[in-house]
């Protein structure tokens, strides 16, 4: 659910920045679900709203 993702961030690593990503900067962090399932979410910042918006995540392979 998109919540985890939203809770995850506090905790979570940050992997990468893109300031001049276009349209909007971005960041990469790495993050954790409740369960122990590591993923990584990709954040974009929308300057005219001043919010952060979730772009995609990425499940890494177990195994």
């Amino acid at each position: 659910m998109e919540w985890h993702a939203v809770a995850g961030l506090d905790d979570g690593v940050l992997e990468l920045e893109r300031p001049n990503t276009t349209p909007n900067p971005a960041v990469e962090v790495r993050e954790t679900l409740p369960d122990g399932t590591e993923f990584k979410a990709v954040w974009s910042y929308l300057a005219q709203s001043g919010v952060a918006k979730l772009v995609t995540v990425h499940f890494f392979d177990r195994g």
